[in-house]
């Protein structure tokens, strides 16, 4: 039986796949972790856009980055969101590693 490549942390490329996994993948459906993930999925539940979603999911992006910190695999998260269609919100997070380098990874989340 094949072993899975782990991902290797020592190449900072790879921390925009753990913020993009993190993100996309549903809280509490990961069957090695129920804690890790996004609640993005109750939003989109909603199936609308006001005024107060981009910040929701500006709160939902921190919280299910916040082992990044924990781990110590960042020193700094931020993130940026706002409405940018009637059912869209562009978003942009900004990590940074504990020696002061950063990434930034733009995406867009859709209600429907």
């Amino acid at each position: 039986m094949e072993t899975a490549n782990p991902v290797k942390i020592e190449n900072w490329t790879d921390i925009r796949e753990l913020v993009l996994m993190s993100i996309g993948t549903n809280k509490g459906r990961w069957w090695a972790d129920p804690g890790f993930g996004s609640d993005l999925w109750k939003l989109r539940q909603e199936g609308k856009v006001t005024y107060k979603t981009a910040g929701t999911l500006q709160q939902m992006v921190l919280e299910c980055l916040a082992w990044l910190k924990d781990d110590g695999l960042a020193g700094l998260i931020t993130c940026a969101a706002e409405q940018s269609g009637k059912n869209a919100i562009s978003y942009t997070v900004t990590v940074v590693r504990p020696d002061g380098q950063s990434v930034m990874i733009k995406d867009a989340w859709y209600a429907i």
